[in-house]
């Protein structure tokens, strides 16, 4: 299944891939990239996301203006918006991984030992 992806993708022309990676947010300046740090940290934003109060009180004292950064962040795509407002929660748009292939590699491996076993 997973190579079915990646088929779809090179005919869509999707070569390069979105989001961005860890390395990436090094470059930021550095109210963006303590907010994004804070983001990755939280166990929950990279499902659900993180609400604008669940960031503010983590980075109480340290950002100037905590709205501003967050819809810079989302214009330039490193964050992803999710719900509607007033209820708008934060994930980092981080780039999907390559698909594997060692899962089918793996079950022919297995059966081949198997055999071989027999």
């Amino acid at each position: 299944m997973s190579g079915l992806y990646d088929r779809l993708n090179a005919q869509l022309g999707g070569d390069e891939p979105s989001g961005i990676t860890p390395l990436d947010i090094t470059e930021l300046p550095n109210d963006q990239r303590q907010v994004m740090l804070s983001l990755l940290r939280d166990q929950s934003a990279s499902n659900d996301g993180v609400t604008k109060d669940v960031l503010g009180s983590k980075l109480t004292d340290k950002l100037n203006d905590l709205d501003a950064i967050l819809i810079d962040l989302a214009r330039n795509g490193w964050v992803i918006v999710l719900g509607e407002a007033p209820n708008l929660r934060y994930r980092v748009n981080l780039r999907a991984k390559r698909a594997s292939t060692a899962g089918f590699g793996l079950w022919s491996i297995l059966s081949d030992r198997v055999a071989k076993e027999q």
